[in-house]
């Protein structure tokens, strides 16, 4: 990493937001401890989870201003997400340097990983709106178990907003450069004991210069009624429609692609989640809930043409996929967590190589899998300020042996220093997605869950009263069995490689005064293919976030972030194998609070022009202007 790029980083503001984020008050203000549900079955402070845990609070998701959880995501500490050109493009993550299906994506608990596409189960982040997110909770580091298949890398909890906490009408409308607008509501109140929240949005990325088109909306409607004996009765409905166009995977967008016509896709997802909960006294809780999930994409590529690295190319595709999941839970707490889930896959998918040709050939399939799985966790703390943490969970999938992953956890904090000493361990697995399965040209039965398991270690301190906090992390996962492409012939999909990745996270949060606040981190990343030279793409060994937030007025917010991202190594058809070069984007955003019910904002994604790409052939757009007003009663 060049000397020029620290220095941007240094000098620009930026943001990072692993630590407690900065409200904009600064001073002495003591930042609250948020209570998280993701790291264990049990709720429980995030200085007490176990693991390294973020949490991106709802007044940070305001500030800013975000019309994309990708821009949300993007800046935690050990997260990187790739977003090839415009939105549209889709949008991988990689958690501590592994795959993008790797890390489980949950929205309130239900969850997202679709294991009917043919990326190995990943989920596009770039199809979720912000609006209705009350937090986002990012556990990092093999945590399955706590929530089974799919944790290997770790966990992103998206928890959406009820009316439990107050009555609440807002209205927000914005647009900018290329056409880009976004319309967005909420209503939440409680009426004696029953609340309902309702949440909605829709946008449209416009026309940018690359020609990815994406447009989209999603509603989410929460109900909470209050119950005789100290019962809860909650349930949660969402629906999500989007469309976008995109350049092909390895197609080398819209500089290299020979083809140039667009992949299209259209997805349509449902959610539904029901949740009964009782605590009759203290120390005895239960919950019991229900999950159902409707997801179906429509997938058409065009095929990229032969090229340096490939001599066929990739042929033209079109597929049908739906994807229905349900799952049952049941936990039971008398000072420890016990309990066991159950849940239910039926994945299908409708499809063709070379579409509408003579010789087209059929690739559909269909799968049906059931997963149960016992979970057990203890907790432990004194007034010493040592806090422990056990847990194990054992999954039963009926094509596949049990999977059996414990994982452990220890805090220690020294109140005269100010300082707190953290570790974990855990095991992780990944049951192979049906496409891997079941696809009758590459699919391999055969296969092999992937496997991870990992530690980290962990040193933060408070500083000055409170109003400076830092946070260094080390961490070290190795995942074998991981499933891989073997050219053939036949090509088959099979179980080949081991990995490791190994970095660290720095953290910062600095509140001198009550109207300035910074916060910031840098991520070292290695990751290493065990036996072979091959370079794993897409994932920069460096990357750093800055922001700083100024209130000049009590009335004004000013908000500047910096995301410095190193060089990756990348690779399409039409090219080879190609390194980009680093790049630092900076984004600027301002607020304005006219009166009690009105804000007026205004925000400049990539400030200063920069000239980078993400991915080979897809050159960032420009800097793009976006005005709005929120309404708010």
């Amino acid at each position: 990493m060049c000397w020029r790029a620290w220095l941007s980083i240094l000098l620009i503001p930026g943001t990072a937001l692993a630590l407690p984020p900065n409200t904009g008050n600064g001073g002495t203000t003591h930042h609250l401890e948020p209570v998280v549900v993701t790291a264990s079955r049990e709720p429980m402070p995030a200085d007490r989870a176990p693991g390294t845990v973020s949490v991106i609070t709802r007044e940070e998701i305001e500030r800013a201003h975000y019309t994309s959880l990708v821009d949300v995501l993007r800046r935690v500490p050990g997260i990187h997400i790739e977003q090839p050109g415009s939105r549209g493009g889709r949008a991988s993550i990689y958690t501590r340097g592994l795959d993008p299906n790797q890390t489980l994506i949950l929205l309130d608990g239900v969850r997202l990983n679709d294991p009917a596409n043919n990326r190995g189960g990943s989920f596009d982040l770039s199809t979720l709106d912000p609006a209705g997110v009350e937090r986002i909770e990012i556990v990092r580091g093999p945590t399955s178990a706590v929530h089974g298949s799919d944790a290997i890398a770790g966990v992103v909890n998206i928890i959406t907003r009820t009316g439990a906490d107050g009555q609440e009408l807002s209205l927000q409308a914005s647009g900018g450069r290329w056409g880009v607008y976004r319309i967005a509501g909420e209503a939440r109140a409680r009426r004696g004991p029953a609340d309902l929240s309702l949440a909605g949005a829709w946008v449209d990325e416009g026309d940018p210069p690359d020609d990815q088109r994406f447009r989209g909306g999603n509603l989410k409607a929460a109900a909470g009624f209050d119950l005789p004996g100290e019962a809860r009765l909650r349930g949660t409905l969402r629906f999500a429609d989007s469309e976008s166009r995109a350049y092909p995977d390895d197609s080398g967008g819209p500089e290299f692609a020979t083809i140039r016509a667009l992949e299209r896709r259209d997805v349509r997802d449902v959610n539904l989640h029901v949740e009964l909960s009782q605590a009759p006294i203290r120390w005895i809780d239960y919950a019991a809930s229900f999950s159902y999930r409707h997801r179906r994409e429509r997938r058409d590529a065009p095929g990229v043409a032969p090229g340096l690295r490939d001599p066929f190319g990739i042929p033209a595709e079109s597929s049908r996929d739906v994807l229905d999941y349900y799952a049952f839970s049941l936990r039971n707490t008398v000072y420890r967590a016990l309990g066991g889930d159950v849940y239910r896959e039926v994945g299908s998918s409708d499809g063709e190589l070379f579409p509408g040709e003579p010789f087209a050939v059929p690739t559909s399939f269909d799968l049906d899998r059931v997963v149960g799985g016992a979970f057990a966790e203890l907790q432990w703390s004194c007034m010493c300020g040592l806090a422990l943490y056990a847990g194990a969970r054992v999954d039963f999938p009926d094509s596949a042996s049990a999977e059996f992953n414990p994982r452990v956890s220890a805090r220690y904090r020294i109140p005269r220093l100010d300082l707190e000493l953290s570790g974990s361990w855990g095991e992780g697995f990944k049951l192979p997605a049906f496409f891997s399965l079941a696809h009758p040209v590459v699919g391999n039965p055969g296969l092999d869950p992937e496997r991870s398991q990992g530690f980290d270690l962990g040193v933060s301190r408070s500083f000055w009263e409170g109003r400076i906090e830092a946070r260094a992390s080390y961490f070290d996962i190795e995942v074998k069995d991981l499933i891989d492409f073997d050219a053939g012939p036949p090509p088959l999909l099979v179980n080949r490689s081991k990995i490791e990745s190994r970095g660290f996270e720095l953290e910062l949060r600095v509140d001198p005064v009550s109207w300035l606040g910074l916060t910031g981190s840098v991520t070292h990343t290695a990751t290493d293919i065990k036996g072979s030279s091959a370079n794993l793409l897409n994932r920069p060994r460096w990357q750093g976030h800055l922001t700083l937030v100024w209130n000049p007025l009590p009335s004004v917010t000013v908000r500047t972030a910096a995301l410095f991202v190193g060089s990756v190594k990348d690779s399409s058809i039409p090219t080879g194998p190609v390194t980009l070069d680093s790049w630092t984007r900076v984004d600027l955003s301002a607020a304005w609070r006219l009166n009690e019910h009105i804000t007026v904002f205004l925000e400049i994604d990539n400030l200063l022009d920069s000239d980078y790409e993400e991915a080979i052939g897809f050159p960032a757009p420009g800097i793009r202007p976006r005005a709005g007003v929120q309404w708010r009663l």
